[in-house]
């Protein structure tokens, strides 16, 4: 009886070993962008929260990663078959570092001759509307979000927590604020004042960002950027965008800034992955391209991937 339970551990093991093997190697051969190869106006999709890099693994949740968007800018502004770009935007938002990146891979794209046209979907705010702001054309929804142009920093204050269930900081630092942003005390004056400097000049350089991309004054700017979100009508009113539309409607404006027309073709540069669940129960609907590296490319659909295992107690 033992035996039987340790042969259905080992299978349980192996299986979902194997499932995670087969998965990493599906999710590391995908085609990097899906589409026609003449000339076309190339889909960039800004979605989900802003962040320096993909978060990795099979379980992780999509994301707008300046590692993953500047190189597709940058497949785009070295293929030469892109006539223009076309951003789609749906994100709260991320960090300074990460927003500045796809800012200037974009400003590279645009020096490389190739329009950009904005796309905003249900949400463009923060750091996404600091990546769409140099856009030749923003288009965004009568409903959408957008703005809250700012800068925010979170401290927290446990003081009085730890206090309640007994916890005591003791904390070695060299150096007269090396310990400043520790949860255990409150900040003071002066370590407040340092982090207010950082954020005026994340700010200042948000204002420029914009008042360059949108040809506005600074003082214009500012009067705008006071953290406070816009519907899509008012950024219209505001100057903060260009029409009001829907997303045919922004593939239209792209196409023709591309001399393409109206309908033109279309290539997305960020095709999605497919999901270890989509993997693992094999619903996915996708080919998957598989390179083995030295050998030969294998095309194979998640669904037609079984794994049988078999054991026999002794």
């Amino acid at each position: 009886m033992q035996l039987k339970w340790v042969g259905a551990i080992i299978v349980g093991l192996v299986f979902v070993t194997s499932m995670v093997c087969i998965g990493g190697v599906i999710l590391l051969g995908v085609t990097q962008s899906d589409g026609p190869s003449g000339d076309h106006v190339a889909v960039v999709k800004v979605h989900g929260s802003i962040m320096t890099r993909d978060q990795g693994g099979l379980f992780a949740s999509d994301g707008a990663s300046a590692e993953r968007l500047v190189a597709e800018l940058r497949d785009i502004r070295e293929d030469g078959s892109a006539q223009a770009v076309l951003l789609d935007v749906d994100s709260p938002g991320g960090t300074a570092l990460a927003s500045e990146q796809i800012h200037a891979e974009v400003l590279r794209v645009q020096d490389a001759g190739i329009p950009v046209v904005a796309y905003f979907g249900s949400s463009a705010t923060s750091g996404a509307y600091y990546v769409s702001a140099p856009a030749e054309v923003i288009v965004a929804n009568a409903a959408t979000v957008t703005g809250s142009i700012g800068v925010i920093a979170q401290v927290p204050n446990l003081e009085e927590l730890y206090e309640k269930i007994g916890i005591e900081m003791q904390v070695i630092a060299v150096g007269e604020f090396k310990d400043m942003m520790q949860p255990s005390r409150p900040l003071t004056e002066e370590e407040r004042q340092i982090i207010v400097d950082i954020q005026m000049e994340t700010y200042d350089a948000f204002v420029d960002v914009i008042a360059s991309g949108r040809d506005m004054t600074d003082d214009d700017v500012r009067e705008l950027a006071d953290g406070r979100v816009y519907s899509g009508l008012q950024a219209l009113d505001n100057g903060l965008v260009d029409e009001i539309g829907d997303y045919n409607y922004a593939v239209s404006v792209a196409g023709e800034l591309a001399g393409l027309g109206d309908d033109p073709p279309l290539r997305d540069y960020s095709p999605s992955a497919p999901g270890f669940w989509d993997i693992f129960f094999g619903v996915t609907g996708r080919d998957i391209q598989i390179n083995l590296p030295g050998s030969f490319d294998l095309p194979i659909d998640p669904r037609d991937v079984h794994l049988e295992i078999r054991t026999e107690a002794q």
